[in-house]
């Protein structure tokens, strides 16, 4: 069983007993296992102290907040000291503040805690902020393992690349425009090109680039702004830009591309390496 192996399991849903208080909660693993009195109200407190729920001991699940209960689910696994926390979608059911602020404690917990995590999410933003390792999966089937840098910079795949980063890459038809490069390319092999938003830049200069489309969607993000250009027989085309620069919808604009930052992929959807 999962105690037997060290493993404590922190669940999407708390499942936590709603006829328990806090201070119950997360000691009931304890008292399954044994554990004497004293043990058991000294480990509570010391997870009570990390998660800073002491004031909260005393109450029901009923009466505490969506992040409150998922603090008492990961003080229910503290308490136990196991050799590996196991978290599937924690954070799924919290709102998007929330899934923040949780965000932040399950880091500042893990470097406390100096445990091994292995942490479930569909969400890439989770994934890339809280691992040091990721494993992306696709259907079952792994795509590529890295760190959040690496899978960032160096996406193996279509899959991998579309589904790393926010907004995700572009990604374009090989041969839709003229792609000049230092780099050398295996003739024949490119299919798609990808770029991510950060490194396509806008021009009002339409000559400056055979990638050029109308401004249609912009989303203001505060410091960076994206914006969606409709590029004939290509598609949307997602930048990053400012509105300092006087590009605004319905614009015609030029799309060019950082050539260094270029990604090439396969028909298969293979990452194709570039020598240069």
């Amino acid at each position: 069983t999962a105690p037997e192996r060290g493993l404590a399991m922190v669940f999407q849903s708390y499942a936590l007993y709603p006829h328990k208080t806090v201070r119950e909660n997360m000691a009931f693993p304890l008292k399954v296992a044994g554990i004497d009195r004293a043990s058991v109200d000294q480990e509570v407190l010391r997870a009570a102290e990390i998660l800073q729920l002491e004031a909260l001991l005393d109450r029901k699940p009923k009466e505490l907040s969506g992040g409150q209960r998922q603090r008492v689910a990961i003080g229910r696994c503290i308490v136990r000291n196991p050799r590996a926390f196991l978290f599937d979608e924690p954070l799924s059911n919290l709102d998007a503040a929330l899934r923040v602020e949780m965000r932040v404690q399950i880091a500042r917990l893990h470097r406390q805690l100096d445990a091994t995590m292995v942490y479930v999410t569909h969400d890439q933003v989770e994934a890339m902020t809280l691992a040091d390792r990721i494993v992306v999966f696709s259907e079952g089937r792994i795509e590529q393992i890295g760190s959040p840098l690496a899978l960032y910079e160096n996406p193996g795949n279509l899959f991998v690349a579309t589904f790393i980063g926010s907004p995700k890459m572009n990604i374009l038809p090989h041969g839709c425009f003229a792609y000049e490069t230092t780099r050398q390319q295996r003739d024949g092999t490119a299919v798609h090109v990808g770029i991510r938003p950060e490194h396509a830049q806008l021009s009002k200069d339409t000559a400056a680039s055979s990638l050029v489309g109308t401004v249609g969607v912009t989303e203001h993000l505060g410091s960076d702004s994206f914006f969606h250009v409709d590029i004939p027989d290509v598609g949307v085309v997602v930048a990053r830009g400012d509105l300092a620069s006087g590009i605004r919808e319905g614009d015609q604009v030029a799309v060019i591309l950082d050539p260094a930052q270029v990604h090439l992929f396969d028909v298969d959807g293979n990452a194709i390496t570039q020598s240069g």
